[in-house]
């Protein structure tokens, strides 16, 4: 679920008042084609700042997604185009799993991190050091991509170095296509851009566990990436994987910018 994490947690039920973001989407997530969860993002812009707010919620479907709730946001600095967060923080409640996740960063750099609960097996994991932590985005922060070349090839060519304060890992984008498409509440209609996706674990991670192991062996992940107005940004429309029991698909169905 790391690749649908870069778009808000994987899905949401609700979220702020459409009209007060610069950007505001809806998201439902799909498992092999039935809806099982539903989420919002919204996006703000100021001079030299930015802010991020998503919350979510996933349906139980069989042994593979549990009911859960969660709400992440994050706040940081804009510098000649580049996002930079400085405080980020995360709460998840599920059948699974319940807790928070705080960070405050400094110029792509963690300075600090609070994990309640505290993770477990940390003897089966790979430890995360200083050298992790420097260079990074968290996962939000890494949704909305700086593109002062649109549309372009190489908006798609990147590695996006992420810690979401358990687990540092790497996302390999590459360009593969260009192609129209549209929100069903019809407000996007247009070209995006279709990038392959590549997840590499480095550390936090337990690496005998099977489900990581696949995810990194896993070729199938596709995002499509959509311009936000006249802004020098692009953002996830539509993020799609291919998984043993059949296919995830997170997929914006709204789609507003203000004015």
């Amino acid at each position: 679920m790391r690749l649908f994490y870069l778009i808000l947690l994987a899905a949401a039920v609700a979220g702020g008042p459409a009209q007060a973001a610069d950007l505001y989407m809806k998201y439902k997530l799909f498992a092999v084609g039935l809806p099982i969860g539903s989420g919002v993002m919204s996006v703000d812009f100021d001079d030299g700042s930015y802010s991020i707010d998503a919350d979510g919620g996933t349906a139980a479907f069989g042994k593979l997604v549990s009911d859960g709730k969660g709400s992440v946001n994050v706040r940081g600095d804009i510098s000649r185009g580049k996002l930079q967060p400085n405080k980020f923080a995360l709460k998840v409640k599920s059948d699974d799993e319940n807790g928070t996740v705080s960070m405050q960063m400094r110029k792509g750099t963690v300075k600090k991190v609070a994990v309640n609960p505290p993770q477990d097996r940390m003897n089966q994991r790979i430890k995360v050091t200083s050298d992790h932590l420097k260079n990074v985005l968290d996962p939000l922060t890494a949704a909305v991509f700086p593109a002062p070349k649109g549309l372009a090839p190489e908006s798609c060519n990147r590695t996006l170095e992420l810690f979401d304060g358990k687990e540092r890992y790497n996302v390999h984008l590459s360009y593969k296509s260009k192609r129209q498409a549209k929100t069903s509440d019809g407000r996007f209609k247009g070209d995006v851009l279709v990038c392959r996706a590549r997840y590499e674990p480095v550390s936090g991670h337990r690496p005998k566990r099977k489900t990581i192991q696949e995810l990194a062996k896993n070729k199938s992940m596709e995002i499509w990436l959509a311009p936000v107005g006249d802004k020098p940004y692009l953002v996830p429309l539509r993020a799609s994987i291919k998984a043993p029991f059949g296919s995830l698909v997170v997929k914006a169905e709204k789609y507003k910018l203000k004015g």
